[in-house]
């Protein structure tokens, strides 16, 4: 919470992540910062434990919130062409084996 709200301060344009869990304290650290109300995207806790494709999924639900945070909502074609580009980097090996 304390980075995405330093990045704002610094005019940069951010979107910040939050589980659960930790909303209390999230909304604390903004009203410490001087930015109560401050919005982020919120997922279910915990995330240590996610398979890789459990964090895709986590994310893709997440795109569209995140979007609006970013001031860009409603792009769907975005939104679209992101998932399109993830199925495709599924399928580049990696050094080591593996994939994305």
């Amino acid at each position: 919470m304390a980075d995405g709200i330093i990045f704002e301060k610094l005019g940069v344009q951010t979107a910040t992540l939050v589980t659960d869990a930790f909303t209390a304290s999230g909304n604390a650290m903004a009203r410490r910062m001087g930015m109560p109300g401050y919005h982020y995207a919120m997922l279910p806790h915990p995330v240590a434990n996610l398979t890789p494709e459990e964090c895709k999924e986590r994310a893709c639900e997440l795109l569209p919130e995140i979007l609006e945070i970013l001031g860009v909502e409603g792009q769907s074609e975005l939104i679209a062409d992101r998932q399109r580009d993830a199925s495709i980097a599924e399928q580049v090996p990696w050094p080591g084996g593996g994939s994305v």
